[in-house]
């Protein structure tokens, strides 16, 4: 999905007419609110936990005794307790004596049936090592196409899904059909190119260094070998570059995040244990923290617990300077050949960082360094030898959104790594006239609502023969909204949201963007005789959907609502 909101102005001109303040325009994904917060007068917080010993070797045996839960520093009695062996589990070795119960403890229910498990497997096809494309996605694949079979135990379903959305496989226990979708994964890169064909060569963590850290040395070095690489680019014409293909980076992770968010909210839905599994080489999350932090608050709301892949594996590529693209060997004597040497590490830390984050900040774990991709699947995607599922009542919570950090211990001390899902959110009263609530439940009903004075059109585009550009022009008549007088300028906010549904009524892209208005009459004026237009741009794999579309204004409430097919052929 391509992240792009502009504002058209009609006639043309009319931009250059008014002050940058008056009108702002603003967007983001669109993420529908989460279903999964826990009501906690009435249900239990559940957590499911596993302990291994220091050589990884999961430990059995132990009973609620033996546990204790912290909430936010506050111990809570465990209301239930049960162990859970998976289907492949041995009798393994006894607890180790400091994890074993008191003597009189209290018997574990144990259950050699594991509850119903769902398993997204999202295979990033978009983003390929910074600028150096490679072979990760056959690897991938490969390593995928061997899991899956091992991988369908009985009550276990498992779905492919992509993060260009190129590729969905719904939750079977069809082997054929699961080996099918992953063997027609094919690379969809919008990075690989970005820097490589131009001279200044400005690659996605150059951008993120000169137009984001405001490194001047990388700024030194970049233009030092522009005139290696005889073109002989100025400081401004580099930093006007990197500030271009930072810009591009950013709207790439914008929407590797949200394919994740979306795999977050359909697996959410799912009954059971609910595990996705992502695989990429990394991305760019850096200045992106607020989006990433959606992502890890929708997956503890929905109990999904997110594991992260690094399909690099133990990275290594051709020394810069000697590569197919330089223009010969002799270039290895500059400087930059060292300077871009050294920051190696550094680049790899930031395009793996939000795989790590989001991974531990639900609960996950993060598999990296290891060139044996089936053997990380199969640690990240195969339930545990043995679980621990227990749960306790969060009694005395005030009902108000807030994060609450849980700790699980073993009551007695000993070299055992004890991981469960790191927190969970107490509910949040809400007004019924709540604005929000009313905005969100117009995007997720399917009726036609005309209170507000919008117009809309839709406009198809072919970027690809894989992918179409639907752009949605809300059109607004600004003589028909009402507006607050405040300081001597009229001011509204406009928001309005344009998602596409596939044909069993599930979200597959959603943009949401707002207009913020602080009118002179003089602009005023002009936008009653030329109207104002809102633009929102998705890209998409060809198909058929459902458009739906909400707009909404803020000082008297009015909203307008509709669904429209389309066809992208």
């Amino acid at each position: 999905m391509k992240r792009l909101v502009r504002l058209l102005l009609l006639p043309a001109m009319m931009w250059a007419q008014t002050a940058p303040d008056e009108i702002r325009v603003s967007s983001h994904a669109y993420v529908p609110p989460s279903p999964y917060s826990i009501r906690v007068e009435t249900k239990l917080v559940e957590l499911n936990v596993t302990v291994h010993d220091w050589n990884g070797r999961a430990v059995h045996g132990l009973t609620r005794e033996n546990f204790r839960i912290y909430d936010e520093g506050k111990e809570r009695e465990i209301a239930a307790f049960s162990e859970e062996a998976s289907a492949a589990s041995e009798a393994g070795a006894v607890a180790p004596d400091a994890a074993k119960p008191d003597p009189g403890a209290t018997p574990t229910a144990r259950s050699g049936v594991a509850q119903e498990r769902y398993l997204a497997l999202l295979i990033d096809d978009v983003n390929a090592k910074d600028w150096f494309a490679s072979g990760d996605l056959l690897r991938t694949q490969t390593a995928a196409r061997k899991f899956v079979a091992e991988a369908l135990a009985p009550g276990t379903r498992i779905g492919v899904f992509t993060v260009s959305g190129a590729v969905t496989q719904d939750f079977t226990n069809d082997a054929p059909k699961l080996a099918e979708a992953i063997a027609s994964l094919k690379a969809h890169q919008r990075m690989s190119e970005i820097g490589m064909a131009l001279c200044p060569r400005v690659t996605p963590y150059r951008a993120y260094e000169i137009a984001h850290l405001h490194d001047r040395q990388t700024l030194d070095v970049v233009t030092e070998e522009s005139a290696a690489l005889h073109c002989m680019a100025p400081r401004d014409e580099v930093t006007l570059q990197a500030e271009e293909t930072w810009r591009r980076v950013r709207e790439i992770s914008i929407d590797t995040l949200a394919a994740i968010d979306r795999a977050v909210g359909y697996l959410g839905k799912m009954p059971g244990a609910r595990v996705l599994v992502i695989a990429s080489s990394g991305f760019f999350g850096e200045t992106l923290e607020d989006q990433q932090q959606a992502v890890i608050d929708h997956a503890i709301h929905a109990g999904v617990v997110i594991n992260s892949l690094d399909s690099k594996g133990i990275y290594s590529e051709p020394p810069p300077g000697c590569r197919p693209w330089d223009p010969s060997p002799a270039n290895c004597q500059y400087r930059w050949v060292s300077f871009e040497n050294n920051a190696l590490a550094d680049r790899l830390m930031v395009v793996n960082s939000s795989m790590a984050d989001i991974a531990h900040g639900t609960g996950g774990e993060f598999f990296h360094n290891n060139n044996d991709l089936h053997a990380g699947l199969h640690q990240l995607g195969v339930p545990p030898e043995v679980t621990y599922r227990m749960s306790f009542k969060p009694e005395g919570v005030t009902p108000d959104g807030s994060f609450h950090k849980l700790k699980v211990k073993l009551a007695r001390a000993g070299n055992y790594d004890v991981v469960a899902r790191p927190g969970y959110f107490a509910p949040k009263d809400q007004p019924t006239d709540d604005p929000r609530a009313k905005f969100d439940r117009a995007v997720a009903a399917s009726d036609t609502i005309d209170d507000f004075p919008a117009g809309l059109a839709i406009q198809i585009g072919r970027p690809s023969p894989a992918r179409r550009t639907l752009s949605v022009v809300v059109r607004i008549d600004v003589s028909k909204l009402d507006f607050a007088r405040v300081d001597g300028k009229r001011k509204q906010r406009i928001a309005f949201v344009s998602a596409l549904l596939d044909s069993q009524g599930k979200m597959v892209a959603a943009k949401e963007g707002w207009m913020d208005l602080a009118l002179t009459q003089e602009t005023y004026d002009r936008l009653v005789k030329t109207g104002l237009n809102a633009e929102l741009s998705l890209e998409v794999p060809p198909g058929v959907y459902g458009l739906r579309e909400v707009v909404e204004e803020a000082v008297s409430g009015k909203l307008s609502s509709a669904t429209h097919q389309v066809d992208l052929k």
